[in-house]
């Protein structure tokens, strides 16, 4: 009887091996290929690199859950290893040049998506970061120059140059109005941000403003959104001030902005036309909330607010809330089929500053229902090298340099002279520490765009590290 037992036991243990082995030759499948049901995607970041005329190398991060490829598209571009599988890097070599700028691409496939691009360029002249020390910078091309727009003390400075690496000094071409007998303006102090637009062949700065927080308790609860516009086609010349937006929830045709009216906190006003009409798009208060979320209202004209604010986004993933409730800085930017808001998160004096940004996938879509912006998965522009010295406090790095790259946000979008490339404008601050005092300076460099017709911003660079010029810059 035992022995009939162990036969049986023998029998049951060899079926269930031969299982094991048959299935497990089955269900492995193509070792390489995506789970079942899974959907293959394939990113690489960064999307665009500068590097100098020496020959040299660099990585790319590949982000994919299924075996993939790699090709380069310059002569000048080679790839040690072209094929890989899921999340991986690769190693991307160049030769020297004795050229003055060149590019190149180096194309990523995959089964069942589309390629992604790697535009490499690569010259002799390059410019080094910060440009200058305006913080919210914002930069505008037009008819080949680049204008940037700033507060400065109670008022509104521009300047231009021929060159987005150059920045030159400002001139004032707005002061703050003052208090007078019988009449107190709403914008006689703390301006904030302006952001310079030409729309329908005319100009508009979009600034924020308000009382002084002496008369509310050191706070900032009068700040509102207002636009200039310029009497003539020089951005130079005379400005008039077309009053407050009415950025409340009251509306009413013909209605006249105050600071009772409007009702809350307002800043950071942009604007954007999408599918043939403008929209303005700001930072405010919820109602009984102290809360900074995105609003949106449609636009009658360049100078009037033509309806009531929708929120679209509150702050309310753990990326948003290191610091504080707060998004604001927003910064459109359209690609594609695709419209973008771009903001800043956390606190603007703090080290953990970043962006990210809100999505409506297609342009026909009504911007003004929140449910057709889809918020970024997670900030997508962020770095902070906090360098800790042997007394464990922190310090600038190494030869007196800034110890790392912090606060990135606040940021606006341009082209290269010859609008071949997209390029970012933002903030960064000169230390980690918290607070205003420690500066916020004026960064630009290229970004590109995924296969899906979304950013890529990449990574902030270094302080002073070497980057090739805008394409077209003499």
């Amino acid at each position: 009887m035992k022995s009939n037992y162990l036969k049986f036991g023998i029998g049951i243990l060899m079926i269930l091996l031969c299982a094991c082995e048959g299935g497990s030759s089955e269900s492995d499948g193509d070792p390489e290929g995506p789970a079942p049901g899974t959907k293959p995607f394939l990113s690489i970041l960064p999307t665009t690199k500068t590097v100098g005329t020496a020959a040299g190398e660099f990585n790319v991060s590949v982000s994919s859950n299924t075996s993939w490829t790699v090709e380069p598209l310059a002569e000048w571009i080679s790839i040690p290893v072209r094929e890989g599988e899921k999340s991986s890097s690769v190693k991307i070599r160049y030769e020297s040049s004795t050229v003055t700028s060149r590019s190149g691409e180096v194309m990523f496939s995959a089964e069942g998506v589309e390629p992604v691009k790697l535009r490499v360029t690569q010259g002799d002249k390059t410019f080094t970061n910060p440009l200058g020390g305006v913080p919210d910078p914002w930069i505008i091309q037009h008819d080949g120059w680049y204008y940037l727009c700033k507060a400065h003390g109670n008022g509104i400075n521009l300047s231009r140059s021929k060159k987005l690496t150059e920045l030159t000094s400002t001139q004032q071409v707005f002061a703050a109005p003052r208090d007078t007998e019988g009449n107190k303006p709403w914008n006689v102090a703390n301006y904030w941000a302006p952001e310079l637009h030409y729309i329908d062949g005319r100009w508009y700065i979009y600034y924020t403003a308000g009382r002084p927080t002496s008369e509310f308790g050191g706070h900032y609860y009068s700040q509102r959104s207002g636009v200039l516009r310029a009497k003539s086609s020089d951005p130079f010349g005379e400005w008039e001030d077309m009053g407050m937006l009415y950025t409340g929830d009251h509306y009413t045709e013909g209605i006249v902005p105050t600071l009772e009216n409007t009702e809350y906190f307002a800043i950071d006003l942009n604007v954007m036309e999408i599918n043939g009409t403008l929209y303005a798009v700001w930072s405010g208060n919820p109602v009984g909330s102290t809360t900074q979320s995105l609003f949106i209202a449609e636009m009658k004209d360049p100078c009037t607010i033509g309806s009531n604010r929708v929120k679209l986004s509150d702050p309310d993933q753990p990326w948003e809330l290191l610091t504080s409730t707060i998004q604001e800085g927003p910064a459109m930017i359209k690609h594609g089929n695709k419209a973008f808001i771009v903001y800043s998160c956390n606190g603007s004096w703090t080290k953990q500053y970043r962006l990210a940004y809100l999505e409506l996938d297609d342009i026909r879509k009504d911007p003004m229902k929140p449910e057709n912006w889809k918020k970024s998965a997670s900030y997508v522009f962020f770095r902070n090298d906090d360098i800790r010295a042997k007394d464990n406090t922190y310090q600038e790095g190494i030869n007196g340099e800034p110890g790392g790259v912090h606060g990135v946000g606040h940021c606006s979008f341009t082209k290269s002279p010859d609008g071949t490339e997209d390029w970012i404008v933002y903030h960064t601050k000169r230390f980690r520490e918290d607070g205003y005092e420690t500066y916020r300076y004026t960064f630009v460099q290229r970004f590109g765009w995924n296969a899906d017709d979304t950013p890529n911003f990449g990574t902030p660079v270094g302080w002073e590290e070497p980057v090739v010029v805008p394409s077209g810059e003499e």
